[in-house]
């Protein structure tokens, strides 16, 4: 690997077609010999649940168990091609967590992200998880459609 463009790339997924994109995308870019080291990060989002319900345990720990999966699956899509990669989740706002991620470990030079077709109320309303981070970011991001 001796012309890797990127030492560390931050691949931040969830159950999506976007995310499922991403990682089909770094896996051809990692072959190429541009990417050295992946991170593959899931966030449950855990903004909706009311920690006055009897529930609220219950649930978080649905939503821990369903981020395991789907870091094991996407894992195991790396692995097929003999990628290494590590593992990482968290709980809360998925920009503000992905944020902090990049903030907090500064060995990170590309994010690579899919993104969802929002229409414009949604947009509005919502705001977009990959347009927070792309204005936010000082390194290159990579949106896979």
């Amino acid at each position: 690997m001796n012309n890797v463009m990127f030492e560390k790339v931050l691949l931040p997924l969830d159950d999506s077609e976007q995310s499922q994109r991403a990682i089909e995308k770094s896996i051809a870019l990692y072959q190429a010999g541009f990417i050295k080291d992946i991170v593959i990060f899931n966030v449950y989002n855990t903004g909706k649940l009311d920690v006055t319900k009897l529930s609220y345990q219950e649930k978080l720990d649905t939503m821990r168990e369903n981020s395991k999966t789907i870091l094991e699956t996407y894992q195991a899509q790396l692995e097929e091609f003999s990628i290494p990669s590590t593992i990482k989740r968290a709980g809360g706002d998925p920009a503000s967590l992905i944020l902090d991620l990049i903030d907090n470990d500064n060995g990170f030079d590309l994010i690579i992200m899919g993104s969802r077709q929002l229409n414009k109320f949604q947009e509005l309303v919502l705001g977009s998880v990959t347009d927070r981070i792309t204005r936010l970011v000082k390194i290159p991001v990579l949106i896979i459609k």
